[in-house]
Formats: C-alpha cells, structure tokens, sequence
C-alpha cells in the first residue's frame, strides 16, 4: 500500500514538471525553475497612452529587422541622498534603468542587444545605439505653514523635485547623432498635519500628527518618461510612426518640434496627470 501510494504521488508530481523543450533547468529539460510572480501596482507600469503609443509603433513594423544596441543609464546628476528612509546614497538608479529602454524598444518592436553586462562576444548587426543619461535633479518648497492659536494648529508642506532625462538615438557605425528627447517629470510631495501645546483641565498636551503623500522618484519618475522618450526619438526617425501614432501623445511633446518633415530639435514633455 505504502508503495501504491508513494508512486502514485510521484505520477501526480510529474504534471506539475515543466517539459518544454525551450525551458532551462538541465539537459532533460523536466526541472522546473520557480519563479514568483509579483505584480506590481498600475500606477507604476507604464502610463496607458505612453504604452498605447509603443503598441501601435509596433503595428506599424517600422522597427522590423532593426536592431538597437542599449548601454547603461547614465546618472549626472550628481545629487547623493544621505538622509531619506532606505536611502542607498543616490536619489536615482545607477545605470539599471537601461532596462526601461530594453522594454520599451521591444514592446515597440525592435529587437535589443544589451551591454550592460558587457560587449556580446558574437558580434550582431546593428542599425542604432540608445543612450540615457539623467540630465538633472533639482528640489524645491512650494508652500510651508505652521500655524497655531492657543498652542493648537495645523501644518502645510508642499514641496516637488523636479528631474530631467535624456534620451540618444545614435548611429552604431558612426555615432552620429540621429534624434534625442528630453523629458522632465516633477515628482511631489504633500505633508499635512497638525500639533498641540497646549492646557487641558491643567495638563499640558504637546504633539503633533501628519498624513504625507510622496511620490516614488526611484520608479514612478523613471518608467514612463524613459518610455515617453523612446516613443518620442523613433516617431522623429521614422515618418510612418509619426503620421499613425503621434496623436496619442501629441500634447506631451512640444508640437513645433513636429512640424518639420525631418525634426531635430529637443522635446520636452512635463509627465503630469497620466495615471
């Protein structure tokens, strides 16, 4: 019995094997490799017109047979974070976000060579090279109150960085310059709350309370502006995805830039209100 029930809990086991012939994990192909699957939230993906705008790219077959090469992301910016909660010792990622071009350009399909890792050891043909750069990082204070009657009031603070990026679309062979866009996405903050000092039935009360808002500059400043520009540097180079896709995205980039039937001029576009 005990035999019976051991094979036959093997059998059952065996359906939950992964045996496609494309699957990693050994040479008979039949080792799973476990991967958990971790949704992120919707207000972090990318924006849904920023997204819209790569699908239809891809309708179009514009990026057919073409092959980018992508390299890190670099930071300029030269601001380091010391004091924020978690904070690694840079407000932004270190040359990672170079994953968003790679996901950009395929879902608008072109096909990617990634140097991240390092140059290919197999040379593969390439027509163009996307570079990244974070331009700049600046931080500000719109409005702080601190208000109190009696020992008793509220307090307001609203405050926003402000980040710019760049986005290269080169020559491989040559580096010439093809297109480039520049994007700039505020990121804010809100602080509201309010403090106490003051008597009550001969006791004093002293504290305060706040309810904050921040958005994420790590992410949510990052995803969809380096998708904005990727869209925005192939309908530049390519007249077919301007004509069939721009009106998507029209109003996030700056409209005399694509008046001209050969457009090179900067875009810069404020990511607002997208979610």
């Amino acid at each position: 019995m005990a035999a019976t029930l051991m094979l036959g809990g093997c059998a059952g086991g065996s359906s939950f094997w992964n045996t496609s012939d494309t699957d990693l994990g050994g040479p008979d192909r039949k080792i799973r490799v476990p991967v958990t699957k971790a949704s992120m939230p919707s207000s972090v993906q990318p924006y849904p017109r920023i997204e819209g705008t790569l699908q239809c790219i891809r309708r179009t077959g514009v990026l057919r047979g073409k092959t980018f090469v992508v390299g890190p992301f670099a930071d300029s910016t030269g601001k380091i974070n010391a004091v924020a909660v978690g904070a690694t010792g840079n407000f932004i990622p270190q040359g990672g976000s170079s994953s968003y071009v790679t996901d950009a350009l395929t879902k608008a399909g072109g096909q990617v060579v990634s140097t991240y890792f390092g140059t290919p050891t197999k040379a593969v043909p390439s027509q163009y090279a996307v570079n990244g750069i974070f331009n700049s990082l600046d931080f500000g204070t719109l409005a702080q109150a601190d208000v109190r009657v009696s020992g008793i009031g509220p307090t307001l603070e609203l405050g926003w960085a402000q980040l710019s990026l760049s986005i290269q679309l080169d020559e491989v062979a040559t580096r010439v310059n093809r297109q480039m866009s520049m994007i700039q996405r505020p990121v804010r903050y809100t602080q509201l709350g309010a403090t106490s000092g003051a008597i009550f039935n001969n006791s004093l009360v002293t504290g305060s309370a706040n309810v904050q808002n921040q958005e994420r500059l790590q992410l949510e400043a990052l995803n969809g502006p380096i998708a904005l520009g990727i869209a925005d540097v192939i309908m530049k180079e390519f007249p077919r995805a301007r004509q069939e896709c721009l009106e998507k995205i029209a109003d996030l980039l700056i409209k005399d830039d694509y008046q001209s039937d050969n457009p090179q001029s900067l875009a810069t576009a404020a990511i607002t209100g997208l979610y």
